[in-house]
């Protein structure tokens, strides 16, 4: 325990933390719109927060998720390589056929809850500014918001998995950076813009993934599932970086001079989704792609 509180003090004091903590005090100077103009934003205690989640668990500062991520990295990489040194590999069959089910269900709930909660009802399809005030809707959509995040913080488990089926191949630099990446970029979102055009990337990105744990739920069934749906495999992850394509396009209408949206936060969000892009690019090359 001491070796971990020396780990996260050190977390919090480090240069990556202090640098990031200096882009959230900056983020969205031009954020403009009814919330600058009845919210004192000097009262929030971190600017250009979300005053709706000041009191949640977790989002006073960004040190509980880096506390995760830390535990995390420390778990694949050292603790749980150490404890399955001189064991066998865990088949954890029917864990990971429960697991995936329950990530189809809960992705296809993510879908309907931010479909339902602005999307098909008050939102337009282009420029979408984030409602914080406490309107039941713009409410659901931070709640949904926050499931995101929450359901990303347990596909942290994936890979602690992959290390106790001794699967280490696929505990790949791509793999640990998107899941890490991803689940401090939701603690961002719900942070900071829970809700309008950033809550657009997890209507696509559930749908990618409902394909994508249906296919490791077939899989799990046996080799004849594995040899039917071997095809797929390079499709799933073609259709990954399509995502990706989509994702990144649709936040540049942010840009437009009109569209009063925290444009700061494309210098966090482009360049992360660019360089998962990249590295899912330079996976599929190697994997598939003829010499």
């Amino acid at each position: 325990m001491a070796i971990l509180s020396s780990l996260f003090h050190r977390l919090s004091d480090c240069q990556i933390v202090n640098f990031l903590t200096k882009k959230y005090d900056h983020i969205v100077n031009d954020l403009g719109g009814e919330y600058v103009n009845k919210i004192n934003i000097s009262t929030l205690g971190k600017p250009f927060a979300d005053p709706r989640v000041k009191d949640w668990i977790g989002f006073s500062s960004p040190n509980m998720t880096l506390a995760i991520i830390a535990v995390y990295l420390l778990s694949i990489y050292v603790l749980l390589p150490a404890f399955m040194k001189n064991r066998k590999p865990y088949r954890l069959k029917i864990v990971l056929f429960c697991y995936n089910i329950f990530q189809i269900f809960s992705c296809a709930a993510l879908i309907y809850g931010i479909l339902t909660s602005g999307w098909l009802t008050t939102y337009s399809w282009g420029c979408q500014p984030v409602d914080y005030s406490d309107n039941p809707e713009a409410l659901r959509m931070l709640t949904f918001c926050h499931f995101e995040y929450v359901l990303k913080g347990i596909e942290l488990l994936e890979t602690v998995m992959f290390v106790l089926r001794k699967k280490y191949n696929q505990v790949s630099n791509l793999h640990v950076y998107h899941h890490c990446s991803t689940f401090f970029l939701k603690w961002i979102v719900v942070k900071y813009v829970g809700g309008g055009m950033v809550s657009f990337p997890a209507i696509i990105n559930s749908f990618v993934h409902i394909l994508m744990y249906s296919y490791y739920l077939l899989t799990s069934l046996g080799e004849e599932w594995q040899t039917k749906l071997a095809k797929w495999k390079p499709k799933l992850t073609m259709l990954q970086m399509i995502q990706f394509c989509v994702i990144i396009a649709h936040p540049m209408q942010a840009l437009h001079p009109d569209c009063h949206v925290q444009k700061q936060l494309l210098l966090i969000y482009v360049p992360n989704v660019l360089l998962v892009f990249y590295m899912f690019w330079k996976f599929y090359k190697k994997s598939y792609m003829k010499k």
